[in-house]
């Protein structure tokens, strides 16, 4: 099957990049809260384990994330991240 010139270079629809919302939980003391509760970020790659995000927000390894998106409806915690010029790559894994 012959692809059309578009689809070469597009990645699978779940790989775009995309705008996502998304709020950290304060965990300390077993609270619960959410923490600063509109973030955004903007997703780089998700499989069904983990995810990739760049944002301007400094998350550290071991905060708790928790996705405001219609495709994702689940809890992150932030495995690495790293500071490039203006904003933070972060992996996270899926709870």
């Amino acid at each position: 099957m012959k692809r059309r010139k578009d689809e070469e270079s597009d990645p699978p629809d779940q790989q775009k990049p995309c705008e996502i919302e998304f709020s950290v939980i304060d965990v300390d003391f077993g609270c619960g809260e959410l923490l600063n509760p509109r973030n955004t970020g903007t997703l780089i790659y998700r499989d069904s384990i983990e995810m990739g995000l760049l944002t301007h927000v400094p998350l550290q390894p071991g905060n708790i994330v928790k996705f405001n998106h219609e495709s994702i409806s689940k809890l992150g915690i932030v495995m690495w991240s790293v500071e490039s010029s203006d904003n933070y790559r972060i992996q996270l894994r899926f709870v």
